[in-house]
């Protein structure tokens, strides 16, 4: 299945989850966290061909890194990975948005051409 989808301003990436642990709501992907602990959250996005995007993690409203992924070359798409490692407690969301209005926000996730994807899991 191949999704380019367009991202507004502060507008939330949904994701094709895997959810192991029930976490994830695939209807506004956010990814509610079970367990106060610490985490690993990683991302990769994947912008499309003649787009950049600046994207955001975000837990409980608080942006806590961002990456940039620019694929204004022709031809080509371009991604960016963040990861983090932080704590957070039960009942928090995590999730992954747009983070301005300069970016031009074409989300590539295809299986044929990149998969743009959002992991978490518990360190301790």
């Amino acid at each position: 299945m191949s999704i380019i989808r367009a991202l507004y301003l502060r507008q939330t990436n949904h994701f094709q989850v895997i959810d192991v642990g029930g976490g994830y709501n695939n209807q506004d992907g956010i990814f509610d966290v079970p367990v106060t602990g610490v985490y690993v959250f990683v991302y990769t996005v994947y912008a499309d061909q003649n787009h950049f995007v600046r994207t955001e993690l975000v837990i409980n409203g608080q942006v806590k890194t961002a990456s940039i992924a620019d694929g204004a070359t022709p031809h080509e798409v371009h991604s960016s990975t963040a990861i983090i490692v932080v704590p957070a407690n039960a009942g928090e969301h995590v999730f992954v948005r747009r983070a301005d209005t300069n970016s031009q926000c074409n989300i590539v996730s295809s299986m044929t051409l990149a998969v743009s994807s959002f992991s978490g899991w518990i360190l301790y």
